[in-house]
């Protein structure tokens, strides 16, 4: 099935990509009468396969200048005390930068989002960094052993989110040959394995 992406801008300076599967499903014949664990039969003698679609978006932003960070932020319990959560009820937002090439994971049990933000331009009304906060569901990760060929060649599905350090030649965030290599070339996994600070 290819692939579409559509983006859109809005008003409010939001920007939106939608980025999803087009076509038909990609099916195989099956003997009269038989099931399989493997897919769902859509027509008598036909299997749709069970298959993930593994999707990813190269961003190099540049937002109000080119000192631009990606800050994790999640919904915490604040601790049971007398003076700040006398009834169990108060949470706070804590934030943190990540500050080297690496890798973040999607966790929504603490509404765990990603911004990317440049800390030397101020928003006048929230008195907070100005900077785009990355909205995405905690889709499923690649369904595969790590010894097999595709997670071998599909290393940027093993995570929801990677930040590695602009480098001129860093293109291919799912590497040059995604789907006719046994191991992922130059792609977002061998960027990070570069240790680079992220935030300078």
């Amino acid at each position: 099935m290819p692939n579409a992406m559509s983006p859109r801008r809005g008003r409010r300076g939001l920007v939106e990509a939608y980025k999803g599967a087009t076509g038909i499903l990609s099916t195989s014949l099956m003997d009269p009468g038989s099931s399989s664990r493997w897919g769902t039969v859509v027509s008598p003698r036909v299997l749709a396969q069970n298959h993930q679609h593994m999707m990813c978006v190269r961003v190099d932003p540049a937002i109000d200048g080119h000192q631009n960070y990606m800050q994790v932020e999640e919904a915490v319990l604040l601790p049971l005390d007398d003076e700040v959560n006398t009834y169990g009820n108060a949470w706070a937002v804590r934030k943190r930068h990540v500050e080297k090439s690496g890798f973040e994971d999607a966790d929504p049990l603490r509404n765990r989002t990603f911004k990317i933000v440049n800390e030397g331009k101020i928003n006048g009304i929230s008195g907070n960094p100005v900077g785009y906060k990355v909205v995405a569901p905690p889709p499923q990760l690649l369904l595969t052993h790590p010894s097999s060929v595709a997670a071998k060649r599909a290393k940027f599905a093993q995570h929801h989110l990677w930040v590695s350090k602009y480098r001129d030649g860093d293109l291919w965030a799912g590497g040059k040959w995604t789907t006719n290599s046994y191991e992922e070339t130059d792609g977002v996994s061998s960027y990070v394995t570069r240790g680079e600070g992220v935030r300078e």
